[in-house]
């Protein structure tokens, strides 16, 4: 994922739109695999901001297959995030910056480490297959989305279990 800076590195002001698409096959992430089920797609601007510095900006989108939370059932996200990055062949000079400048190497600027960690940064914390997913019971296993499990509920704490005589309504 590398743009050339080379026609645009002594105008000021100056810049193109671009559109990039490569395939990332698995990324370790929380000590387990994330897998992506398309290419990352980047499009957007570069930009010549002038004293060095370039300005990238415009839209990730992918899609990645993980497991629900709650269910365990295959689940495919998608992902569509905003971006704006900055290069600078001297990224030192800019550490005042309140941005992360990345560095260019010889006129390229590569987006992929910063495009990688913007992916991982928008990832929610827990990935579900809906909003409303059940999961699964804690006793017998079954997946609460497809119905009620048949299970008999016996988690009843022993100090309650007298209270439990209230709701029998065989007992009158």
């Amino acid at each position: 994922m590398k743009l050339s800076i080379e026609e645009i590195k002594h105008k000021v002001g100056e810049g193109y739109d671009f559109e990039l698409k490569e395939k990332v096959e698995e990324l370790k992430y929380k000590g387990e695999n994330l897998v992506f089920s398309e290419p990352v797609k980047v499009s957007g601007r570069v930009e010549n901001l002038g004293k060095g510095l370039f300005g990238v900006w415009g839209m990730i989108s992918t899609a990645i297959e993980d497991r629900c939370y709650r269910c365990l059932a295959k689940t495919r996200l998608e992902l569509k995030i905003n971006f704006n990055f900055k290069f600078s062949e001297n990224p030192e000079n800019f550490k005042d910056e309140e941005d992360e400048v990345f560095p260019i190497e010889k006129d390229n600027i590569d987006l992929y480490t910063p495009v990688i960690n913007e992916i991982i940064l928008n990832l929610p914390s827990k990935i579900l297959c809906s909003p409303d997913c059940r999961g699964i019971c804690p006793s017998c296993g079954a997946d609460l989305n497809a119905g009620v499990c048949k299970c008999k509920k016996t988690n009843v704490d022993p100090r309650l279990q007298v209270l439990e005589k209230l709701l029998d309504t065989n007992n009158d």
